[in-house]
Parts: C-alpha cells; structure tokens; sequence
C-alpha cells in the first residue's frame, strides 16, 4: 500500500534463490509428521524474534492443509499470535477492488470501459493530457496516468488516538484523528482542481492507457468509482458481497470495525511499537483480516481462476484473470497483470508461476499466491515493518517464505 510497496518487490524479485497443526486438512493421510517438521522449521527461521509476529497458511481449493501463528501479536503483554490474529494486509486489499468492480458490472451499475467522470462527482483530467479520458479498467490495470505522489499520499493517515503511549513510535506524518475525513472527500482535495490538496504532479506525462504505473490513488479512485456507481458505500459493498458470503466474520476496514482483542500492534522493529493508525485511502490497502479470513478469500480466487468461484460468474472470473498487457510494458517485475491481480514467476527465488498479491504498509507485510499448476496456495502475513530495519528483517522474510515453499507440496 505504501509507495515502499516498490522496494518490497525489487528486493523479491531479485532474490535467486511445538504442537500440532490447529486446522487438518480434510483427509484420510496422517500428515502431522509432516506439519510438525514445519512448526519447528519456522519457529527455528525465526528464533532471534525479529519477525514480532506472523502466521503461515497453506492450502488448496478446498482445504486449510496447515495454519499456524508464530511469536507475539503483542510481545510486551506475552500476546499470542494465532491463526485468528487480525491484521492490515496493505495492498492485498487491492484484489477486493477487482473482485467488486465485476460484482458491480454483473448488477449493471457500470461498465469497466466507462470513463471514470461518468461517475465521480469531481472531474479527474490528466493536466498533461486533458482530452484524453480516464477509463475505469485504467485504473484497475495501474494505467491511468495516475502518480502516488508522496507528499499527497502521506496525508491519507491518520493516528486512532489523540493521546500515543511513551512505548509507541509516532509518526510526523499521520494526521491527528480529527482531521480524518472520508475516502470521497480525500479524493476529492486531491484531484479536483479546486481541491486544496490538488496538484498536476499527482499525473504522469504518459498517456492515460499505454503505461504499467503501480498506482495506489488509483486503486482507491476505482473503489469510489464502485461507490458512486452502486449507492453504497465501498466498505459496506464488499461486506455485503465479499466479506458476509465468504464468511470472513473476522474482518474489516478499520480498528473499530472488528475485534480488538484479536489485533496485533504494529511493530516498528522488535521492542519498539507504532501508535495505532487508521487509514482514509482505505480501499487500496486498509483491510484488517487473519490467516483464517484470507484463507477463505484465497480459496474462492482459486476456485474462480477454475471457473467455479461463488463470488462472481464464471465469465467475470475469467475478466478478472484476464492479462491485460505483457513485460515489454510492465517494468515492475511483476511479468503481467490482471484486475489488481498479479501473475509473477520470479518472486522470491522462486521460477514457478504465481498468482496474487502482497502489500505491505507502516508495521505490517502480507504475501498471498497461489500457484496454478499444483493448485496450492500460501499465505505470509507479518507485523514487523519491512523497511526500516530491511536489512535485519528482509533475510527473515525469506528465510520463511523458502520455509513455506519447501513444504507446500508435502502437504497435498
């Protein structure tokens, strides 16, 4: 979610390569011996701490083959983390969009080719290409022209509370909670010319269509786009079409939208917490799941590349997957795209082809993939910031993430 989302994948991308499991899988095959071998692997990955706290999931279209949490979901409390530790997820929350985006078009509130001034109650204009329109399926594709201007993006933070306890780490750039607005009246200081955050650089030169640019407010420009169109408002979308079918009970998109008591702190580096923090461009990487949640939204994105997701038709799944440009456009590293969703086949050492996303934000990082051959998916997710102490955390980081590939297979 973060700008830094590009320093997680350049660091991946160019990488060569004590108890049972709480959730076995539906089958007649003894696969403890295996499960267990993976618990102590992990735990000995990750036996200096500097990983707070994470959890690993695997598993296929139909069952959880291993959940488990590791380390503190607050360490200064002796806090468990567990499967059903809620967390931010950063920009896996993206594959929410997409997923709504088509839900929106299979109910006829709008057309993925639309301009987006057909629904924005502000126009939204590339200064440097002005007749040029600006397309939903743009926005969905990271191809507006659109920019994450920094100084602009930092803005779209706010801290929970007015007071931040002696042991946690404030941040100049989180905005006092009074000043938190909702996600339409942000986009709009931002990108209406009369807005008081407005500025030209939020846009590329680029013309809006012909280039891979990896765009946050465009992805939370596409999730208001979703909100205009439907009459609903985009959390409250996704919780009716997404979160309530699939039975995620334990998600939301903001602190006071689930249960506290199930919250990991963010974690600046081992010892050092981060004061809580909510975000207003929420759509793009504010969804605060578990292991447990995700597994069920990752299940469903397996069964829709398939052709029998529940979620959305069998034609808008293919939509969904559908590449939409090739690597002598997209230079990210990432080889293609779909609709917010990526196709990867070099992340983390590894050659196989992926499926997915990862996010990372201010004290958290997520990875969710699944591969379509094997028809295995894995979930990572961490509360240990990934950039201010990279060099001690990332070599973590891979280290469980090889974990998790050398037994994935074992598993099925």
């Amino acid at each position: 979610m973060k700008p830094s989302i590009f320093i997680l994948c350049f660091l991946f991308v160019t990488v060569a390569c004590q108890q049972k499991s709480e959730t076995p899988p539906d089958s007649t095959k003894d696969f403890s011996i295996v499960k267990d071998s993976l618990t102590t692997a992990l735990q000995n990955a990750n036996k200096e701490g500097e990983l707070v706290g994470f959890s690993v999931a695997i598993i296929d279209e139909d069952n959880v083959l291993y959940n488990k949490g590791f380390g503190h979901a607050d360490s200064k409390n002796n806090k468990a983390y567990q499967t059903n530790t809620i967390q931010n997820i950063g920009s896996i929350s993206k594959t929410l969009i997409g997923i709504s985006l088509f839900k929106a078009q299979e109910l006829g509130k709008l057309n993925i080719d639309d301009p987006i001034n057909k629904y924005l109650p502000f126009e939204v204009t590339n200064p440097n290409h002005p007749d040029t329109p600006l397309t939903i399926r743009q926005l969905a594709t990271h191809t507006s022209s659109i920019h994450d201007y920094e100084e602009s993006y930092l803005k779209g933070f706010s801290l929970e509370n007015d007071t931040i306890a002696k042991d946690e780490a404030p941040f100049t750039h989180l905005q006092k909670p009074d000043k938190r607005i909702s996600l339409l009246d942000f986009l709009k200081a931002n990108f209406s010319k009369e807005g008081t955050l407005y500025t030209s650089d939020m846009f590329s030169e680029n013309i809006p269509g012909s280039t891979f640019e990896y765009s946050n407010f465009g992805a939370d420009l596409c999730a208001l786009v979703i909100q205009q169109a439907t009459g609903m408002l985009y959390k409250d979308f996704t919780q009716k079409y997404i979160l309530n079918p699939l039975q995620m009970e334990t998600s939301g998109w903001a602190i006071k939208d689930i249960d506290d008591s199930k919250r990991s702190k963010f974690y600046l580096f081992k010892g050092q917490k981060i004061a809580d923090y909510t975000c207003i461009i929420y759509a793009n990487g504010g969804l605060f799941t578990s292991s447990e949640d995700l597994s069920k939204f990752l299940s469903e994105l397996m069964k829709g590349y398939q052709g029998h997701g529940t979620l959305l038709s069998s034609k808008s799944y293919k939509e969904f997957f559908k590449k939409h440009f090739d690597s002598n456009i997209n230079k990210s590293g990432r080889i293609n795209h779909g609709t917010f969703v990526e196709y990867n086949n070099n992340f983390i050492g590894t050659t196989d082809l992926l499926i997915g996303h990862n996010g990372s934000d201010l004290g958290s990082l997520a990875m969710m993939y699944f591969n379509p051959e094997t028809k295995i998916g894995k979930i990572l997710m961490i509360n240990t910031d990934i950039d201010y102490k990279d060099d001690i955390v990332v070599p973590y980081i891979k280290d469980v993430w090889k974990i998790i590939r050398t037994y994935e297979n074992k598993l099925k």
